[in-house]
């Protein structure tokens, strides 16, 4: 009987010390903390200035002057470069080459004097060579535009004879660049200088600015 009675409180014992544990799982502590970060941006301008007129009386021989300069506006150093597309369409509208038949260019265009120390071409572009600054400029790259005095221009001679009053008159037309029309096209590109290896997929070497 004794034995029984000592077994009772041992029990009691155990059930009471899992409750405890049970009970102190719920208790804990928390802390929460919110961070709010503003990134401010540089302005990123630039400027580009065409001086062209176009001529409605162009003929073989004749310059017409064209110059672009880009300008960075804006506190981010900057890279530029320029891509020229030409094209040629006669009095119809019909497309003309570039070149004609003895490969004598329709169209002359010509790059400033100091184009060499300033541009460099690599695939279909022209690269300024040095990043801009803050109100820095890039030289012109192009100054004047020539239609081509060697230019072949096709003529078409048309005669008719009046026997009554013993007279013959020629007509002589002219085709193809004559009565045509030429566009130059020009793309001036620009990007944040440290990227433009990365935007422009290129490995040309442009200088830092101010260096």
């Amino acid at each position: 009987m004794k034995q029984k009675r000592s077994n009772k409180p041992l029990i009691a014992g155990v059930i009471l010390a899992v409750v405890g544990v049970i009970g102190g799982t719920f208790a804990y502590f928390t802390s929460t903390d919110t961070f709010t970060n503003v990134f401010s941006t540089k302005p990123y301008v630039m400027e580009v200035t065409e001086v062209f007129e176009s001529p409605t009386d162009w003929t073989p021989g004749t310059t017409t002057n064209k110059t672009v300069i880009a300008t960075n506006k804006g506190d981010v150093p900057s890279a530029v470069r320029v891509k020229l597309t030409e094209n040629w369409v006669d009095a119809n509208g019909n497309p003309l080459p570039l070149v004609d038949n003895n490969n004598v260019s329709a169209a002359i265009i010509n790059f400033a004097i100091d184009f060499s120390s300033n541009w460099v071409k690599n695939g279909n572009y022209y690269y300024y060579k040095k990043a801009l600054s803050k109100n820095e400029s890039t030289s012109s790259l192009l100054e004047s535009v020539t239609f081509n005095s060697l230019v072949e221009i096709p003529s078409e001679n048309n005669c008719v004879s009046d026997d009554t009053t013993h007279t013959t008159i020629c007509t002589t037309t002219t085709t193809g660049y004559a009565g045509g029309s030429y566009t130059l096209i020009v793309d001036v590109e620009t990007v944040q200088y440290d990227q433009y290896r990365a935007a422009w997929n290129t490995t040309v070497s442009i200088s830092a600015p101010n260096a």
